[in-house]
């Protein structure tokens, strides 16, 4: 997509925006995430995250934080850039381990850069077999680094992770480092997670006979990707169409693509996710559940997530 092209799939976000608002007499906070690949590789990156900015959307950006230069870090800054998201997968050799020699100085650096401009800067940690046992290390280094708050994120085998089924981490060790989250964090710094099974440790089920999505997995239900040909997906880490906004405007895509309606409909969920308590504030991670189907021959983006420890119902 050229800048242009962005700018007017950010203008059709923000009609469907304030439609919504309109019509539904609510206030939102609409948000745009800026990712990859790697998004400062792209030449007009600034043109159009300012673009958004000036739309009054907030605006997010997920990076490697290799190429982040003073000039990068002194722009988010005036832009008042809510949240740069950099990689930092564990202490420097496990760092670069996973993303190459050299990156986590490259990483580093790009933290301070930002955080010294006056940015707010967050580590997320990707979770595998390759750096479960370093979580605390990670965590201190990225206090050290300039981080302001870190997030811990599930591997998803897909893209340039396909080859790393082996390493995804089995259920309870995905609960464990979740439960790990409040004793690392404090008011200085924050650790998270996005990650519907954390729902399921941080409080009780809806109602059971909620029949609609009310939290939980984002695909479908509070986010959308757009990838690079203006292709639309449920989620920047599943492979499937729904659409391109370069022919179909966003709000349509969005109120009648069959397949975002079945995800958010519990009908759809036949196995232990579609039993289960949880499933109006979680609904597992459908990336997760959609990479392991596929890796196992049966793709099924309905499929349970295979990470999740509660027992079936």
């Amino acid at each position: 997509m050229s800048v242009g092209d962005v700018k007017r799939a950010i203008d059709g976000a923000t009609e469907m925006f304030r439609a919504w608002e309109e019509e539904y007499d609510i206030a939102l906070s609409p948000s745009i995430h800026f990712t990859g690949g790697e998004p400062f590789l792209y030449r007009g990156m600034w043109d159009a995250v300012s673009y958004a900015r000036a739309q009054g959307i907030g605006v997010a950006i997920l990076t490697n934080g290799t190429l982040i230069t003073a000039e990068d870090a002194a722009r988010a800054a005036e832009l008042r850039i809510m949240d740069i998201q950099v990689s930092l997968e564990g202490p420097p050799a496990v760092h670069d381990g996973i993303r190459g020699e050299g990156s986590f100085a490259a990483a580093v650096l790009g933290a301070r850069l930002l955080a010294r401009a006056g940015n707010t800067v967050s580590a997320n940690m990707t979770l595998s077999r390759l750096n479960i046992g370093v979580i605390k290390e990670t965590a201190a280094v990225a206090r050290e680094s300039g981080f302001s708050a870190m997030g811990l994120s599930r591997l998803v085998p897909c893209g340039t992770g396909e080859g790393l089924k082996n390493d995804m981490l089995a259920p309870e060790e995905i609960r464990s480092a979740f439960a790990m989250i409040p004793e690392l964090s404090d008011a200085s710094f924050e650790i998270a997670s996005g990650d519907p099974l954390l729902r399921v440790l941080t409080g009780p089920p809806p109602k059971p006979d909620c029949r609609l999505a009310l939290s939980g997995c984002s695909a479908g239900f509070s986010g959308i990707t757009i990838i690079s040909d203006g292709s639309v997906m449920p989620c920047r880490r599943m492979g499937i169409k729904i659409g391109n906004v370069l022919e179909t405007p966003l709000r349509e895509i969005w109120s009648t693509s069959d397949l975002l309606w079945q995800l958010r409909h519990r009908s759809s969920y036949q196995g232990k996710c579609g039993k289960c308590l949880y499933w109006p504030s979680c609904r597992g991670c459908r990336a997760v559940a959609y990479a392991c189907s596929q890796a196992a021959g049966k793709p099924d983006i309905f499929a349970d997530d295979p990470q999740c420890w509660l027992p079936q119902t």
